[in-house]
C-alpha cells in the first residue's frame, strides 16, 4: 500500500525535485541536492512516517544559510523507489522551525551515485539507471511527468547481429 504524503508549495523553481517512493510513502517535491553529503528527512516528514525507530547520528550539519543543526537521529535502511528504480539509503532526521511548508526531504549526492544519476542540463533532465532500468525526470515540470524506458543493452545487438551473419 502506498501512502501519498502532503504537497508542499513550489518555490524558485530551480530546485531539481523529482517524486519519489520511500518505502510505502509516496513523496512529492522530493529535493535533489548534489552539493550535499547527506540525506535529509525532517521531522514532520518522519512523524509522518509513524515515527520508525531512529539511531544516534555522529554528523552536524551545515544548512546553506551555514546554520549548523544536530539531527535528532539517523533512520537507516530505507529503499527509495523511483518508478521502479530503486537504492537503499540513510536521513539524517532534522527539525526545521522557521519555514511553515518545507520540502518533505532531500536526497544528496551519495544516492545520486548510487542510482547512477546524470543531471543533462542541456536537455533539461535528470536520468536515473538502475537494474535495466533508465527513469527520466524533466527538470521542469511544465514539459510533463517523469517516465521510465528500458536500459538497451548494446552488447546483445551485437551478438545477434553476429548470429544473424553467421546464420545468413
Amino acid at each position: 500500500m502506498v501512502r501519498r504524503l502532503g504537497k508542499h508549495a513550489l518555490r524558485t523553481g530551480r530546485e531539481m525535485w523529482l517524486t519519489a517512493q520511500i518505502s510505502e510513502y509516496e513523496m512529492d517535491k522530493v529535493i535533489l541536492d548534489h552539493g550535499s553529503d547527506a540525506n535529509v528527512l525532517l521531522k514532520q516528514t518522519w512523524e509522518c512516517m509513524g515515527r520508525p525507530a531512529l539511531q544516534f547520528s555522529l554528523i552536524q550539519l551545515r544548512m546553506a544559510n551555514q546554520q549548523k543543526i544536530l539531527p535528532m537521529g539517523r533512520l537507516q535502511g530505507v529503499t527509495v523507489d523511483i518508478e521502479a528504480a530503486s537504492a537503499q539509503a540513510y536521513f539524517e532526521v532534522i527539525e526545521i522551525v522557521d519555514d511553515n511548508n518545507p520540502y518533505p526531504m532531500l536526497l544528496g549526492i551519495d544516492w545520486a551515485t548510487d542510482m547512477n544519476g546524470v543531471i543533462n542540463l542541456k536537455k533539461c533532465k535528470m536520468i536515473f539507471e538502475k537494474n535495466s532500468l533508465r527513469v527520466i525526470v524533466p527538470l521542469d515540470p511544465a514539459e510533463g511527468a517523469q517516465y521510465t524506458e528500458s536500459v538497451r543493452d548494446d552488447d546483445s545487438d551485437d551478438d545477434l547481429n553476429c548470429i544473424y551473419k553467421v546464420t545468413v
